[in-house]
């Protein structure tokens, strides 16, 4: 198929989703333009964990070295309680069956090995806002327009300006990074939870400091509305410390130093958890959305930046195979659409039962989350190996 050249391609936003279809479309011989209001590739972050499907698709990249080189294989999910009884094990990546690992790296390495296959081969603005008064440029005309600029992405307010409002899950993250001395066997996340319905997610997410003997861990501890003390204003570190030391003074690992956790990590950021009713269209004309723009999502599931690097490579391949942006906008659609709104209405309802865990005595707790993970595995493993138009995508 021959990629028609008398028509440009740009790109809003420089994070994950954006990068990466810059980069998917220069393995492909096809130039864009990227926007970003920052004036350098964002530094910004914690933590992310990219499920097989997703690895798969940076190791066609051409990334599986850097990949293996930086981040962490996760071996296995633990459930344990607030007292670090296991609840139940899960086997992830390779452990699991797939080809292809699960890795735990952070956002800013992530994002700079992406980058690094694009920087050469297409041109990036930085320092340069896009505004959402394309649709008046006369310029824009003979140009597809992609909305990669995250959850408050100015093209989906100016494509769908009613379709803006967050939803609120009624829980407060609050992330940090903290070295420390190996977490376990250096490959395992834990999922742990109290009987007011407090959860910590903390896993290690660098090969360098794993050659060390040690632990880059990143974590996240999910605190429902009712236990916020603390004011929405902005709040300083020694508050934040403070608040979270109270809150997790019954918890007990003796694996993992929960003071250290917290008060060795340098910065700590508090976010409310949220997402947006899945759209049943992400375009109008030759404007289409991707990754969070498209369809923000709970973080329960690990699935937010794995669903961008899906998007970007789908929507790469269809720019390729169809013979205008009309086609290769409808494929993008057909194939992404239906797969991730299943993925967001399913991290909701794995948040929902997450938090009445919190009912349920320890035995009973270990056999529900078994089922819950198990469903969550079949409603979204499927939907990411769900056929697509695109033999070459190699997910067929």
């Amino acid at each position: 198929m021959v990629y028609r050249i008398d028509k440009k391609i740009v790109i809003a936003g420089a994070g994950i989703g954006g990068v990466t279809l810059a980069a998917q479309l220069a393995s492909l011989g096809i130039e864009c333009d990227i926007y970003e209001q920052q004036k350098l590739l964002s530094e910004a972050g914690f933590g992310l964990n990219i499920q097989p499907t997703a690895v798969s698709a940076l190791y066609r990249l051409g990334l599986s070295e850097q990949l293996n080189s930086v981040g962490i294989q996760t071996r296995a999910h633990r459930y344990v309680d607030h007292l670090g009884t296991l609840l139940f094990e899960e086997a992830r990546g390779i452990e699991a069956g797939f080809d292809t690992p699960q890795i735990s790296i952070s956002r800013a390495k992530l994002l700079n090995l992406i980058f690094s296959m694009a920087k050469d081969k297409q041109a990036f603005h930085f320092g340069s806002a896009f505004s959402g008064d394309f649709f008046n440029k006369a310029d824009w005309a003979d140009k597809l327009i992609v909305g990669a600029d995250g959850i408050h992405s100015a093209v989906r307010r100016a494509l769908f300006p009613d379709t803006t409002e967050l939803n609120a899950g009624g829980i407060m993250l609050w992330r940090g990074m903290t070295i420390m001395p190996r977490l376990l066997d250096g490959r395992t996340m834990i999922i742990a939870n109290d009987e007011n319905g407090v959860r910590l997610v903390a896993y290690p997410m660098s090969k360098s400091h794993d050659l060390c003997v040690e632990s880059l861990v990143n974590w996240v501890i999910l605190v429902p509305m009712s236990y916020e003390t603390l004011p929405e204003t902005a709040i300083n570190h020694f508050q934040a410390t403070n608040f979270l030391l109270d809150l997790l003074k019954e918890w007990h690992f003796h694996w993992l130093d929960l003071q250290t956790l917290i008060t060795m990590s340098k910065t700590i950021m508090r976010t409310a958890m949220v997402d947006k009713q899945p759209l049943e269209k992400w375009s109008h004309g030759q404007c289409v959305l991707l990754g969070d723009a498209a369809h923000p999502m709970f973080p329960v599931g690990a699935n937010g930046a794995t669903q961008s690097i899906l998007d970007a490579e789908t929507l790469a391949y269809a720019l390729y195979d169809y013979p205008d942006f009309e086609s290769a906008i409808v494929a993008y659609e057909y194939v992404r659409i239906p797969a991730v709104s299943k993925i967001v209405m399913a991290n909701r309802k794995m948040n929902e039962r997450d938090l009445m865990l919190q009912n349920l005595a320890p035995q009973e707790r270990g056999q529900e989350i078994a089922i819950t993970t198990t469903n969550y595995e079949t409603e979204t493993i499927k939907e990411m190996f769900g056929l697509t138009p695109y033999k070459n995508l190699g997910l067929l």
